[in-house]
């Protein structure tokens, strides 16, 4: 083989893995509850970055979009639905301190995007996140049915994570 046709071949071989690169895929999703209000109003189109089964990383804060557990019970409502990261494995969770504010590994929460409805947030007992499930919660406390009434979400359960 010449020169020149053995460069032009290694250059289409590394266009063509170039082009196969891995790259993130964007699915919309529409909200159809009030429980992420104010940070996302119902009825609002969202897109979300679409993890590989079992690929997501969990981090304290995402807002994503997950599978409803089977432990939830929520019967004729299988669609996705959208919280927000509280906890992840091995983080000790409750509610509430003093000033209404979730505790985390001992340690008040601040979080400016709750919705301030004068609601009374569901009171949450010292509960560590077990490995593989993450504790999610709606920043709409008072309408939300999240993590603090139904449990953790297996972290399989994550099918996207909110592009804002």
């Amino acid at each position: 083989m010449h020169k020149p046709a053995l460069v032009i071949g290694l250059l289409v071989a590394l266009a063509a893995c170039a082009s196969c690169a891995e790259v993130p895929q964007n699915k919309t999703y529409q909200v159809g509850s009030p429980s992420m209000e104010p940070t996302i109003a119902e009825g609002s189109t969202i897109t979300a970055e679409v993890v590989e089964p079992g690929g997501y990383q969990p981090r304290r804060g995402d807002i994503v979009v997950f599978d409803v557990p089977d432990t939830w019970d929520a019967e004729g409502q299988d669609q996705p639905r959208v919280y927000r990261v509280a906890a992840v494995p091995g983080d000790t969770i409750s509610c509430c301190d003093p000033e209404g504010r979730i505790v985390r590994n001992g340690t008040a929460v601040d979080e400016p995007y709750l919705a301030r409805t004068g609601a009374t947030p569901a009171e949450i007992q010292p509960f560590t996140v077990p490995a593989d499930e993450l504790y999610l919660l709606g920043d709409n406390r008072g309408v939300a049915n999240d993590s603090a009434q139904l449990g953790p979400v297996p972290v399989t359960n994550v099918i996207g994570v909110v592009k804002r």
